[in-house]
């Protein structure tokens, strides 16, 4: 399972950039508390690590994406700064107004947008940040829900389809058709379908951060 975890989140280093961009926008916010939602193996979890001061929670309900993200950790020894729980935000529980900096990279188009986002947004400190990457339709009614609860979007970043396939798509299927081992193929199976997907249909894959301020 590791083969199939390091293969992805090489590829996944891909969106970095656009992650480093966005929180370009966000003040420099000195021992920050930072909650990164569906962190899965932790590529933007260990970015947000390097690149900000605070202290990291990272949860995900997936149980071995966790372990994987535990093992990154102890190796960059980053155990008193990042924090995993394997847990469903839904059920996470914290005190309202506690986080300086939210993340949710593609959370919330699988728990529901309006959901996850007034969830969010009660952890969430006055002035605090909320980083989205999420699906692109629906954009203009996303926004007028952000507008009507108390925040304000101060940036967005828009990845169109030819984005997702040179920075991701592309990298992955190479790595794939190299794979020699049967049983780490197999484990790509899902993978190969949303490629052929992609190839079927670009335009369903676009996508858009949104850098909120609560205020």
């Amino acid at each position: 399972m590791d083969n199939y975890f390091y293969i992805k989140d090489n590829c996944r280093k891909g969106f970095i950039k656009y992650l480093e961009n966005v929180c370009s926008t966000i003040p420099k916010i000195n021992n920050s508390n930072i909650l990164d939602i569906g962190c899965g193996t932790g590529v933007p979890t260990l970015w947000l690590a390097d690149n900000l001061s605070g202290i990291i929670t990272a949860i995900d309900t997936d149980k071995e994406s966790i372990n994987f993200l535990q093992q990154k950790i102890y190796h960059n020894d980053l155990q008193n700064r990042v924090k995993v729980l394997c847990t469903s935000f839904l059920d996470y529980k914290c005190d309202f107004d506690h986080f300086d900096i939210i993340l949710a990279e593609g959370l919330l188009n699988i728990i529901g947008f309006e959901a996850g986002f007034e969830k969010a947004i009660t952890m969430l400190k006055k002035s605090g940040y909320f980083i989205i990457h999420d699906d692109y339709r629906g954009h203009n009614k996303k926004c007028k829900f952000i507008n009507e609860n108390n925040c304000i979007i101060i940036n967005t970043l828009y990845l169109d389809e030819t984005i997702w396939w040179e920075d991701y798509y592309r990298q992955l299927e190479i790595e794939i058709d190299n794979i020699a081992d049967t049983k780490t193929y197999d484990l790509f199976k899902s993978d190969m379908e949303e490629i052929e997907y992609y190839k079927t249909d670009p335009s369903h894959f676009r996508s858009i951060y949104y850098v909120i301020k609560k205020i």
